[in-house]
């Protein structure tokens, strides 16, 4: 391809020399390309102009104007390309934004001399790949476009990208295998060609952790196929894997752990939630007890204290009866008189002792029994 961009830049450029450096740049897709061009003072007065060559042909995206108010610094903007002219560094400067798969091809930073062609200052090989980010058993669909009419009957491919650049073809337009493997990367991929809208889609299915790199849409010739887009994709592992076998032409899915460290920060998760929640029911029901245990204490209390004063006022409502009336109950009383004791006879009483009336010596005692029947 690079062969092929110098003969292109024969072409547009006459004069063009073996010493003007050629850089190759690699920028994802939405990227900012930017490029500086040094000058000799031969073109230090001369516009400078940023050109893309396709199919043999110079197109000139942006190019400096004359201005009077800044003569030191020239730009000017077209589209999504910039262009800085710094005439105290004689360097030029370019940018390009928001950088799209179609961008990619080969530029040329140039100044126009004399003869009113221009002369390129450096040319720059630019490849604009796609990236895709993707999770494990996710399906992969990816179109890629071509312009060429002379593209339409050759074998499209699409390829893994080896080292030095080689493609390894995993699916081709002119080729179908048989599947053999479901894991197999050739077994879950496929190509389709429409030449009517030269587009080229390809499909994989159930993608893996090992089908991470980069990948060229590539037109499939010899010698060396021709890349059309290049895309970097990336599988990251997701939480579970389910894995499928094939097994007398059934698949059959089982299920594997993959992420240790996401199961472990869940489960902590849920040990935290379920100990919080243990600990919240524990308060609540201490909390109860405490206050049922409260209540029946002041229960007791009030009933203990309040029991004495009870039996005080039933005593004093006791006592401050008023005496029955004897005259409705007839009693009946029997005297006997006996003999006065001799003092050596022993006395009995139903009184205290410190409540009998003491009689002098000199008086006599006289005794009675009552016995109420």
């Amino acid at each position: 391809m690079e062969l092929r961009a110098l003969l292109l830049l024969l072409l547009c450029f006459p004069a063009l020399q073996a010493q003007i450096p050629h850089v190759e740049k690699r920028q994802r897709e939405g990227s900012t390309l930017q490029i500086q061009c040094s000058y000799t003072q031969e073109a230090d007065q001369r516009k400078k102009a940023w050109c893309r060559m396709t199919n043999g042909l110079r197109e000139i995206l942006v190019e400096t104007r004359i201005s009077r108010l800044y003569p030191y610094t020239i730009q000017n903007t077209k589209g999504k390309a910039t262009i800085d002219d710094n005439k105290t560094y004689r360097t030029m400067y370019v940018s390009m934004t928001n950088l799209q798969v179609e961008d990619s091809g080969t530029y040329a930073c140039a100044y126009l001399s004399h003869s009113y062609t221009y002369h390129p200052l450096k040319t720059i090989s630019l490849n604009v790949f796609r990236e895709l980010k993707k999770s494990e058993l996710d399906r992969l669909s990816v179109q890629c476009s071509y312009s060429k009419l002379e593209y339409e009957r050759d074998t499209k491919a699409w390829c893994r990208r080896e080292e030095q650049d080689k493609c390894n073809p995993v699916a081709r337009t002119d080729f179908s295998p048989t599947p053999r493997n479901i894991k197999d990367l050739v077994a879950r991929s496929s190509i389709q060609d429409d030449t009517r809208n030269r587009t080229i889609t390809i499909t994989v299915e159930k993608l893996q952790a090992q089908d991470s790199g980069m990948y060229w849409c590539a037109r499939y010739v010899a010698p060396a196929p021709t890349w059309i887009m290049e895309v970097s994709l990336s599988v990251s592992k997701s939480e579970y894997l389910w894995a499928t076998a094939v097994d007398a032409g059934t698949l059959q899915p089982h299920l594997a752990s993959c992420s240790n460290v996401n199961t472990f920060i869940l489960i902590s998760g849920l040990l935290s939630v379920l100990f919080i929640l243990a600990l919240i029911s524990l308060t609540t029901l201490f909390v109860r007890r405490r206050k049922q245990k409260k209540r029946r204490g002041n229960r007791q209390e009030e009933h203990t204290y309040s029991q004495p004063e009870d039996i005080t006022q039933l005593h004093s409502s006791k006592g401050m009866e008023s005496p029955k009336d004897d005259s409705k109950d007839v009693k009946y009383a029997t005297l006997n008189f006996k003999p006065r004791p001799s003092p050596e006879d022993p006395l009995y009483c139903n009184i205290e002792p410190s409540q009998a009336p003491r009689k002098p010596e000199d008086e006599g005692v006289e005794y009675a029994v009552i016995a109420l029947k």
